[in-house]
């Protein structure tokens, strides 16, 4: 098991990653998470979401990457256009893995409200 934390406690697992918010941002992200998710699922751009409770978010296990292109970057802001703001954090590999042989942003609760409030 692997344990990383920001505004939410992440455990990764085997099979899943357990997303825990720290505080009133962390739940927020949770709450955006499934939001997002349920509005852009069948892009294949998003990693997959089991469930959210509580800003609480379970999410299958994605492989991490090692760096991300800026192609990559580009098209998920063009898909998805809540992310296209300044101070969305995509250029971080750590928030990007693969899943099924696809590149997916795995941290995609945040927008550009939350992003400000710290």
């Amino acid at each position: 098991m692997k344990v990383k934390y920001s505004t939410r406690v992440v455990f990764v697992f085997k099979n899943i990653a357990i997303k825990i918010p720290l505080d009133y941002r962390g739940y927020l992200q949770g709450k955006n998470e499934r939001k997002i998710w349920e509005s852009y699922k069948n892009l294949g751009v998003l990693c997959p979401l089991l469930w959210e409770k509580f800003g609480v978010v379970c999410q299958r296990r994605c492989t991490p990457i090692k760096e991300i292109k800026e192609c990559d970057v580009k098209e998920i802001k063009k898909l998805i256009p809540i992310f296209n703001f300044e101070n969305c954090d995509l250029h971080n590999p750590a928030n990007w893995g693969t899943h099924n042989s696809s590149t997916v942003l795995l941290d995609y609760g945040i927008n550009e409200r939350i992003s400000k409030m710290y």
